[in-house]
């Protein structure tokens, strides 16, 4: 059956990874870190991507052209693929990511599959900060999930220990984020601005 959502398409690949997962993980899962697009697509609700990126921390033999076709609200078919090229490395993480990953299930006790907090996956953005970088941050802010304090520090600490990124610029860009939580959300009034949408 095709999925008919953009949640339900990722879901079915997780479910197609987990069939490449030995059976003998069953005593230590496998676990995956959905970061990118399909996860900003999980807090926001608003935009869809053609791949998904995962952080793993076991190597899985995962099909070398694997993806899910779905349709979508308008009953157009889309393709979702998965991103072999995907490397968290090229972007910034906080080392202890997975201590606010949020678990979203478990599939036949082998692969355990989390979303990275909101603030991990802003953080996740600072080096590459693209257009759809910002319209991604601006709108996981407009959820009114992202603990503004929280995520200034971790990104702060992730700056400082990171290697391999022009520190300067990604401190200018963490700023940058910070001044859309005054145009973004009004806080004391506690009012929404729309977060833009594409």
């Amino acid at each position: 059956m095709i999925p008919t959502s953009f949640k339900s398409a990722i879901m079915e690949m997780m479910k197609q990874i987990a069939n490449e997962i030995p059976d003998s993980h069953k005593k230590i899962p496998v676990k995956a870190y959905l970061t990118g697009g399909g996860a900003v697509h999980y807090y926001c609700n608003s935009r869809v991507s053609d791949d998904i990126d995962l952080i793993m921390q076991f190597s899985v033999k995962i099909p070398e052209n694997l993806f899910v076709v779905w349709k979508n609200e308008k009953g157009l078919l889309e393709q979702v693929h998965y991103d072999h090229t995907y490397n968290s490395t090229f972007g910034l993480l906080h080392e202890d990511y997975e201590d606010r990953a949020v678990h979203m299930l478990t599939i036949d006790e082998k692969f355990e599959i989390y979303l990275l907090s909101p603030e991990d996956l802003i953080i996740s953005k600072l080096i590459r900060f693209a257009q759809n970088d910002e319209e991604d941050i601006r709108n996981i802010i407009a959820t009114g999930k992202v603990d503004e304090t929280l995520l200034y520090g971790l990104a702060t600490d992730a700056i400082n220990v990171g290697v391999g990124f022009q520190k300067r610029f990604v401190e200018t860009n963490l700023s940058e984020v910070m001044e859309m939580f005054k145009v973004i959300i009004a806080p004391e009034m506690g009012i929404k601005k729309p977060a833009i949408t594409r």
